[in-house]
């Protein structure tokens, strides 16, 4: 099914104020004349800069969802099974037509409704009255992807955002490539990135990169990873190893974890070189034991407080897992005597989380993410608008149309050249700041945050823009 949103201007009570300016290009039109674009909420987001050249954009949305907008007839289904030349309608030259691939419908289709509502968040906050937002189902499947690239290419769309899974990414891509179209998808699956199919998800080496990068700054020398079986797995083992020899740490171990509690604890006994610390623990108090003079008596006396003899073979953990593997982690670092308060656990944006901090040996702990301040902002106004929590990838949904939206009010005609989604700049967004790579990569600067007992708090803010060397 293939929806039409138009913007209009509606009068209601609710007013966002949303202010866009473009990075690194030049155009003549008020809103997007300075240096960097920036998407969000100004009203709420000091933080973010401003243009200096105009007041912000005001768009009145109504307080629910937006449902009295227009709806065309869709265009035809095209059979999967068959390639075809699609060619768009003739009598849309004056619209600028976005598609949006989401599962809508099928067992993912609260992922898509949720994306879509942060994608009509943004066209109200952001877009002009040529800007149409196309939604396309996807079905969530790769077969259901094929046909909605081919319905969003017949509907006219200068671009495609989305779709969300990779294999429907994988699949869609060609139909929109040979209709010389840029996609822009909400993966992190590297793979199936390529010049035109960009890619918005975080991806877990820029993570592991930057917190790695940023214990090294911090003194720690040493560092061992437990990572899981698999392409994620190996994509962290190989940025470990990148980050630790541009840094001088030593990798001292890394080890795979499996899929159970006991996997776990196994993994995390061997790591930590418990059962040799152990055995020289007691080998030492056995020698003590035989011997009657006050200095070995004492000796043992502290040894008694002890369970293992001597440091872990690292300074810092980097554990690569969430949810209940990274609970059942937890859980285990303390039973094999790997003191917390010497050693520094880190981790992933996955941690973002306030549950993170009622594990109490994950406390002090440090993890890589986009800005939280910019993007729990976004989730109130979300939330106060849908009555629901976004995703974390909510934040990219409301980013990625605020960008076509703003690129599609170019004087001249929309502009989603690949030149200009590649901005060395980049965009600053609610998602912090991000650019797209040649390769079809997205690279993103980044904060490190410390796990509290209760959320967790910025160490060291994320860049505020690619030529510097924050991170």
């Amino acid at each position: 099914m293939t929806l039409f949103f138009h913007l209009h201007r509606v009068r209601a009570t609710c007013i966002i104020l949303a202010t866009v300016f473009l990075v690194g290009c030049q155009n003549t039109t008020t809103e997007l004349r300075g240096n960097g674009l920036v998407l969000g909420n100004k009203a709420n987001e000091p933080k973010l800069r401003t243009p200096k050249t105009t007041d912000p954009v005001l768009v009145r949305a109504p307080k629910a969802h937006p449902t009295q907008v227009p709806k065309p007839i869709p265009p035809k289904r095209a059979a999967a099974s068959k390639r075809v030349v699609l060619t768009p309608p003739e009598n849309i030259n004056a619209q600028v037509r976005v598609g949006l691939l989401l599962p809508l419908s099928g067992p993912r289709s609260s992922v898509g409704q949720t994306l879509l509502d942060a994608a009509l968040l943004a066209v109200f906050d952001i877009a002009n009255e040529n800007f149409v937002l196309v939604p396309i189902d996807t079905k969530g499947s790769p077969d259901g992807a094929e046909i909605a690239a081919q319905e969003a290419v017949a509907a006219g769309v200068k671009l495609v955002i989305g779709p969300v899974f990779s294999e429907s990414v994988r699949r869609a891509a060609p139909t929109i490539l040979d209709a010389g179209l840029n996609m822009i998808a909400f993966s992190n699956d590297r793979s199936v990135a390529q010049p035109g199919v960009f890619l918005s998800g975080l991806l877990p080496e820029t993570q592991i990169d930057r917190v790695v990068r940023f214990a090294s700054s911090r003194g720690l020398r040493k560092i061992a990873a437990l990572v899981p079986p698999g392409p994620f797995g190996a994509s962290v083992v190989r940025t470990l190893q990148l980050a630790a020899m541009a840094t001088g740490m030593e990798v001292t171990r890394i080890l795979e974890y499996g899929n159970t509690p006991e996997k776990i604890a196994a993994a995390i006994r061997s790591i930590s070189d418990y059962d040799d610390r152990r055995n020289a623990l007691l080998k030492l108090r056995e020698d003590l034991e035989g011997r009657e003079d006050e200095g070995s008596r004492s000796a043992l006396e502290r040894l008694d407080i002890l369970e293992t003899l001597g440091p872990t073979p690292f300074d810092a953990l980097l554990v690569a897992a969430s949810g209940n593997d990274l609970i059942n982690a937890a859980a285990q670092l303390g039973n094999y005597d790997i003191d917390t308060k010497r050693t520094r656990i880190l981790g992933t944006s996955a941690w973002a989380i306030e549950s993170t901090g009622r594990e109490p040996s994950l406390v002090g702990a440090w993890f890589a993410t986009p800005p939280l301040d910019v993007a729990s902002e976004f989730s109130i106004k979300f939330r106060d608008m849908f009555e629901a929590t976004p995703p974390a990838i909510g934040s990219s949904a409301y980013d990625l149309v605020a960008l076509a939206a703003i690129l599609g009010s170019r004087d001249g005609g929309p502009n989603y050249d690949r030149n200009t989604l590649t901005s060395e700049a980049g965009f600053v967004g609610v998602s912090g700041l991000f650019r797209f790579k040649p390769s079809g990569l997205v690279e993103r600067g980044l904060e490190v945050r410390e796990v509290q007992a209760r959320g967790s708090r910025v160490l060291h803010p994320a860049r505020g823009q690619f030529n510097d060397q924050t991170n």
